[in-house]
This record gives structure tokens, sequence and C-alpha cells, in this order.
């Protein structure tokens, strides 16, 4: 069994195997003089979100291709969501949906999703300690192709996935983000997903060498840094050569920044918003929620808790005017709750 052949992405907002299933999702408005009257976030099924991590992301799954006639699908260790940190760029590359699997074999509700989507191709994200290669075997025996990245550690699997369309595809930016903590690199993936920025991960205070040497090979001159001094230090933005910071006081008020920057440098658009919830065991939902807003221009916040926070709620007042979209949650009550959601949609009017 052959692994599917990397192939170059049409660089558009939305891509093009994409583009009837996120229409038919998403209905984006034509603007008016401040949120239209009954926009609402994470209300009726604007809520996506299952029992699990799993469950959520089939959610998301299924809003972005509701009808199928997806070929290709993303398998993620529902265990080890820090090997999937960069997956939102090979999700980009291949209009796939992320989805979780376990480590010795898939799921029956992923099983049951790559079979709705009728996927020919699986992209696997993680070493076999995370994916066992008994579970590959099994995978090469059901689909066309299977393809694994992992590498030695999650450096290096940042690194092989960022090359993965090297020398066709070169890309126009590179993000890089601390490979410890999740959200910065999280906060990253809709963009990622959606322009065909990889994602390099760094320690705080030195550059991998496998970073160093993917930097090198990509040969991306705009490097952008998303994270602030205490997860990327001034020392380590020298080293990257990096040309941009992306940061906050916190993860909250870094994702706001980073969907400011989407609006201005990548075609995002301010007539949607999603919120996801922005504790560490919330990165789950965080991961695939990026190929929906991504296909669909969307820009992510992190609430605070229970809480919108102020750094989302300043950021959808400012939108208000154009908010006649969708307002996506990703995850359930517990990591975006009923509270944060009517905050959101009272800021947006």
């Amino acid at each position: 069994m052959t692994a599917p052949s990397p192939r170059r992405r049409r660089r558009t907002l939305i891509g093009a195997t994409a583009t009837a299933a996120v229409l038919a999702a998403s209905a984006l408005g034509a603007g008016s003089a401040m949120a239209v009257p009954g926009f609402t976030v994470g209300q009726g099924g604007d809520r996506l979100a299952g029992a699990d991590r799993v469950e959520t992301a089939i959610s998301a799954s299924k809003m972005l291709y509701p009808t199928g006639g997806s070929n290709d699908a993303v398998l993620v260790s529902r265990d080890s969501l820090i090997d999937g940190l960069t997956a939102s760029y090979l999700a980009g590359l291949k209009y796939a949906p992320i989805l979780y699997t376990d480590t010795d074999g898939v799921n029956a509700s992923t099983e049951a999703e790559l079979e709705r989507l009728g996927v020919k191709n699986v992209w696997l994200v993680g070493g076999t300690a995370v994916i066992s290669a008994a579970q590959e075997t099994a995978l090469k025996a059901e689909f066309e192709g299977v393809q694994r990245y992992g590498g030695k550690d999650r450096y290096d699997t940042a690194a092989m996935i960022a090359k993965v369309e090297l020398p066709t595809y070169q890309p126009e930016k590179v993000f890089v983000a601390n490979g410890v903590t999740d959200a910065d690199a999280l906060a990253a993936g809709p963009i990622a997903y959606a322009r065909g920025y990889p994602v390099l991960l760094t320690a705080r205070d030195d550059v991998p060498a496998t970073t160093a040497s993917a930097l090198g090979d990509l040969a991306v001159p705009d490097r952008v840094v998303v994270g602030g001094t205490a997860v990327v230090s001034d020392a380590t933005y020298g080293a990257l050569e990096a040309t941009e910071r992306l940061s906050g006081v916190n993860r909250q008020q870094t994702s706001a920044v980073v969907a400011g920057w989407a609006l201005k440098n990548a075609y995002f658009t301010d007539k949607n918003v999603a919120l996801v919830g922005s504790a560490t065991r919330n990165g789950a939902d965080a991961l695939v929620a990026a190929p929906l807003a991504g296909s669909t221009g969307t820009p992510v916040l992190f609430v605070q808790g229970d809480q919108l926070g102020q750094h989302a709620e300043g950021y959808l007042e400012d939108h208000a005017p154009n908010l006649d979209g969708r307002g996506w949650v990703f995850g359930g009550r517990t990591a975006v709750s009923d509270a944060a959601a009517a905050q959101a949609t009272a800021a947006a009017q």
C-alpha cells in the first residue's frame, strides 16, 4: 500500500474541496451597522461539542462536511495532544478534518466518521508510542493511503510536517511557538490551515536543532513568533531571526491579538467568531476547531474560565458592527460555559 502523495494546495481562504460544505454550513451575511438582531454565540447548532474530545472533533467535522466528501483525514492521539499542535498546517494542505484516535486502534466513533466522510487517505501525526504501529498496519489494510509524521520528539514532528511539501511549495510565512505550552500554537492553527503557514516549535531559551534545521530548509524570511517572552525569550526570538511577535499578557489576550492579526494579514473575516476554552485541558477543542475556523476565515478567541474575559469581550465590542455571520463555540459547557457564551452575545450586540 503506497502512501498518499503530498499535493500543493491552492492558497485561497476556503479550499476548493471544502467550499460547498462551508457555504452550506456558514452562510456569511453582508454586514450591518451593528451585529444583526438575533446574532448569538454558541446557541442552537452553533455549539459544536460532544461527550468527550473525540465526539467534539466529530461534531466539528460534520459541520465542515455535512454531507461527507472529504478524501483525507488527519488523525491525532486523543491522549497526546502535544504531537498534534502543528497538525493544522497538514490538515489545511489536505482540506482535511482533524479527528482523534486511540493509541492501539481507531475508536468506533471516529471509524464511523471516517466512513461517513468517504475518506481514502489517512495522515497520522505522532510516533508509535501514541499511535501504535499495529494501528498503522490496520489502517493500511482499510484505506488507499496512510502516511505517518512522527519524529523523535514534538519538535522533530513539527519540523517533518513543516517540510512536507518542499520543494514544490514554499510558504510565505512560518509561525513559531513554545513546544511545552499548547495555547499559542493552537491560537495560530486556523491561520496555518487557511494560509499554508507551517507551525514550528521551540523551547523558551534555545532553539532545538530540528527547528533550526527546518527554518533553514524552509528559507522563509517572515518568521512570526506567537507568545510573549515568558514562553519565547528575547534571546530565542533573536536566534530564530524572527520578524514579528504576536503576544499578550496571557493566552486570552494573545488569542485576541492573533485574531486581529488574522483580519489584517490573513484575509479572515470579522463577520464570524468562535470561542474555545483556554485551560490546558481544553486544547483538544481548539485543535479540532482549526479546519472549520480556517476554512471560513473565522477568528478564534480563548475564554477565561467560566467567564468571557476582558480581551475576548473587547474584541467582540470592537467588531460588533460587522458580526452578522456565525458565532461558534467549540467544546462543552465545562470548557465554555453558557454564561461566557451569553456574555459574548451581549458584547456582540
